[in-house]
């Protein structure tokens, strides 16, 4: 991201006008006073601060007239008149509310991400916004962490794909941010915090350093696709916090991945965070080794612009005094550099106003098109799980749909919807209504409460006060139970909107399970029975932040949907998948569970010596068996679960649709390659053999079964999506390179080394992570 000329000339001229205080104001971003806040801060005094240069930017101001106030106090009254951003976290949603991130995901579709973000920016810039703190690019393995919801499953490859997507969409395809449609992106959180043991947020973090560059894929693409900004992750890696992570932010961030942009903290990262972390005494202390260990803004905490200037002083009088040696001026004129150098891509000092013009947002925001892509969007996000043929839905008769998720408008928009107005939400009830016609009727009971521990309601209502995901009840649980017994009774086919509310996830949102809260198994257990005692049909959706352990569903269901929250589109986008005005397409970014204490389940895990297949008792007694006529319980093996089968409940990339597909033999350019250069060319032809269009998900999975080091059981390194007409063929076509091949490994973190090694690998091609066929090449270097 070298810089042309013109912008060297005028960062040049203006760094030399600054004064050192007027630098370090260019790497504080304090937090606005009224702001929502996500964690314990004092809002700052925007206005003073504004009018003495010390601050980059500010979330301050919610309206175009009071960002074009703050802005020209900026441009007017500040010693340089340098402009600010105006941040705010646009997850793949401004206004116009899309599905949550890990919903989108299910798409398996770049295009559509990309369309997304590029809505997202246009909106967002449209109010004057200029930097998103998005996209989220954190592996997890963990469904119990909360922030899952903002993330995109499990697999670094396909993370890494949507990653180049969002930028994009963000940035546009020729990073010319200079234009009012188009915003700057922070990849977050760098790095390891999805991996935060037992998925308790903010905690601590440790991983192998092989691990920890796999699932940083995603920001090693991020990088490349030209992102502006990186924030660090809260937690402690490998017990060193990674705000202060000087290999973690220059060796791999800096060096290796090549970054130049800016390094933001998280909220309050540096002070307090440094000082409860245990590696820094003061506020003082805790500012010097974020900044020697590469941070560019601190955001919220205030400890760069209270303490950098004396840290400098001190290091004139003692260089010696700190362990990484004295913080410089010309460090952080370097710094200053970056931010400048962000503001003049965004082409603030051209046009510091951009964006902030009334007539234009009236255009963009909401606009049709972007109302219409938020329901293709959450249509094409959601995943089928099972169809006994229950699916899609006639209309004619009766349908009652029961549930805690059928009718509640904040839950569809799901976390992290900072300004959304949720008035803009349809509920399911109301698309099914929509969408039924004159001969179906819609008769509605909420069945229970997405939670009754009042205690948890208050924490789940949070931040939805005005209009509660869990309000109180008028009626007792027994009550409302009978109602939905009476209505299932009564009706030709039900369907159950089960699921969390919009807080059960996003940050500091762990959960103890990932069962169904509070009585909805219960809900879902006595409907159930009155369904099959009638023999009429039961459809199970489930909304949610998360992968739910759905078990009981699965077995009690005749159909069973998966979505993350599907955001205000989410109600008509439903309706148009049971009425088969729309085929599923979705799969899953991350495998489901059968039960909490599976967790974490990583479907690119690590080989054990002690494999399921293979070696191993089988006991006498013991009848349960997989699809394959398998043991699924086997003594001295990692099949050792007691209770349960070891494998998820439905893996990554699975989802069904309302046709069938055909996979024939898959076509290979090579068994035997050799050399770097080498590209191994495989095609597999897919019939749609049923009677409706689709779209079949085809995945490609690598094994390196003899490496250096132990090499996951499965690594995904390609896809395609296939849309088929009914009786077409078409092939699926992936390209291998030995890029492919490569992966990191060292015992440190500051020392690996990036390379591939010639032998046999072992491909899988097929429809999702334990489906497919395999084949074996040898690749000699």
């Amino acid at each position: 991201m070298s810089e042309p000329a013109a912008m060297t000339r005028f960062l040049d001229d203006l760094l030399a006008r600054m004064t050192l205080a007027d630098k370090i104001g260019q790497l504080n971003f304090p937090h606005a006073a009224g702001l929502p806040t996500t964690g314990a801060a004092k809002g700052a005094d925007t206005e003073t601060l504004i009018r003495r240069g010390q601050l980059c930017g500010t979330s301050a101001g919610t309206t175009i007239p009071e960002r074009r106030r703050l802005q020209r106090m900026a441009l007017e009254e500040a010693p340089q008149g340098i402009p600010l951003f105006f941040a705010r976290d646009c997850l793949q949603r401004y206004i116009t509310c899309g599905p949550i991130p890990l919903a989108l995901s299910c798409s398996w579709s770049p295009g559509l991400m990309r369309r997304i973000a590029a809505m997202t920016a246009a909106e967002a810039r449209a109010d004057g916004v200029s930097l998103t703190w998005a996209p989220m690019l954190d592996i997890s393995y963990d469904a119990r962490w909360g922030r899952v919801a903002e993330g995109h499953g499990e697999l670094p490859y396909l993370s890494a794909r949507l990653a180049e997507a969002l930028i994009e969409g963000y940035q546009g395809a020729d990073n010319n941010m200079a234009r009012p449609d188009r915003m700057m992106t922070t990849l977050k959180h760098f790095a390891g915090y999805g991996l935060a043991v037992a998925g308790r947020d903010y905690a601590i973090v440790e991983a192998s350093p092989a691990t920890l560059m796999r699932i940083m894929e995603p920001f090693r693409a991020g990088v490349a696709a030209g992102a502006g900004a990186v924030m660090v992750a809260f937690s402690a890696l490998n017990d060193i916090p990674a705000t202060a992570h000087r290999v973690l932010l220059q060796d791999i961030l800096r060096e290796k991945f090549g970054f130049e942009g800016m390094i933001v903290t998280d909220f309050t990262a540096i002070d307090p965070e440094l000082i409860h972390h245990g590696i820094a005494s003061d506020a003082r202390a805790a500012a010097y080794l974020a900044f020697k260990a590469g941070v560019t803004v601190d955001l919220v905490s205030g400890a760069f612009l209270r303490h950098l200037a004396a840290l400098v002083e001190e290091g004139r009088r003692a260089p010696q005094a700190r362990p990484f040696g004295p913080v410089t001026v010309a460090e952080i004129t370097a710094r200053a550099r970056q931010v400048l150098a962000a503001k003049y891509r965004l082409g603030l000092f051209d046009d510091p106003y951009m964006g902030l013009d009334e007539e234009r947002r009236a255009k963009v925001i909401r606009a049709p098109e972007h109302v219409a892509l938020a329901r293709e969007a959450a249509a094409r996000s959601l995943v089928l799980l099972k169809n006994t043929g229950a699916l899609p839905l006639k209309r004619q008769g009766t349908l009652a749909l029961i549930g805690p998720l059928a009718h509640s408008r904040i839950d569809m928009q799901g976390t992290w919807a900072i300004d959304v107005n949720p008035a803009d939400s349809v509920t399911l009830l109301e698309g099914l209504r929509a969408a039924a016609g004159p001969n179906l009727a819609v008769v509605h009971a909420k069945g229970c409460s997405i939670v009754e521990d009042p205690d948890l309601a208050a924490r789940l209502n949070m931040h939805n006060r005005t209009m509660p995901s869990v309000p109180p009840e008028e009626r007792p649980l027994t009550e409302m139970l009978a109602e939905a017994r009476t209505l299932a009774g009564q009706a030709d086919a039900v369907v159950l909107a089960l699921g969390e509310a919009k807080e059960h996830a996003g940050e500091s949102a762990t959960r103890l399970d990932i069962a169904l809260p509070g009585a909805q198994s219960r809900l879902l257990a006595e409907v159930a029975a009155v369904a099959q005692a009638r023999g009429v049909p039961l459809i199970v959706v489930v909304l949610a932040g998360r992968p739910l352990a759905l078990a009981d569903a699965a077995e009690l269901a005749d159909a069973l949907i998966w979505t993350g929250h599907p955001g205000a589109e989410g109600g008509p986008a439903i309706a148009e998948v049971l009425f088969g005005d729309r085929s599923p397409e979705g799969r899953l970014s991350m495998a489901l569970p059968r039960h909490v204490g599976q967790l974490p389940l990583r479907t690119e895990d690590l080989p054990s010596g002690r494999p399921p297949g293979g070696i191993g008792v089988d006991v006498a007694g013991d009848h349960a068996l997989d699809e394959h006529g398998q043991h699924v319980f086997r003594k001295f093996t990692t099949a050792c679960i007691l209770e349960s089968p070891f494998t998820p409940l439905f893996p990554a990339g699975f989802g069904l649709t309302y046709t069938r597909f055909a996979h024939g033999m898959p076509e290979i350019s090579s068994t035997r390659l050799q050399g770097a250069d080498a590209v191994l060319e495989i095609a597999l032809p897919v019939t749609n053999t049923g009677a409706r269009a689709g779209v079949e998900l085809v995945t490609l999975w690598l094994r390196d079964p003899v490496a250096e080091i132990s090499r996951p059981v499965r690594e995904l390194k390609g896809f395609a999506r296939i849309p088929l007409a009914p009786g077409e063929t078409k092939q699926a076509l992936f390209q291998l390179t030995a890029e492919h091949l490569a992966y990191d490994r060292g015992t440190d973190l500051g020392a690996m080394r990036r390379d591939w090694e010639g032998g046999e690998f072992r491909l899988t091609v097929g429809p999702h992570a334990f489906e497919g066929q395999e084949i074996s090449i040898w690749w000699s270097k």
